[in-house]
């Protein structure tokens, strides 16, 4: 069972900004047409936005690269190979 988290910012015609988080289930039926309506709303108002925030797993990881921590350095593209299926 995969979940996501959305993070759904509703901006109203005021200088205040609501943020609803969402845990859903994208593998029900339910969770898939959830998902389907928000992307389409969100396509078509200009006042609310969806922003996708990595996990956390993900944020250290892209942390991590930007500070050039466990980075996997290679020659070439055969180098990078070797180092991948070893």
């Amino acid at each position: 069972m995969m979940l996501r988290f959305l993070y759904i910012c509703v901006l109203l015609k005021q200088p205040i900004m609501t943020t609803i988080t969402l845990k859903i289930n994208e593998d029900t039926a339910e969770g898939k047409e959830f998902l389907e309506s928000v992307h389409s709303l969100c396509k078509t108002s200009k006042e609310i936005e969806l922003v996708k925030i990595p996990n956390a797993t993900t944020q250290k990881a892209i942390d991590d690269a930007k500070k050039g921590i466990n980075l996997n350095k290679s020659l070439n593209h055969q180098d990078l190979m070797e180092k991948l299926l070893s």
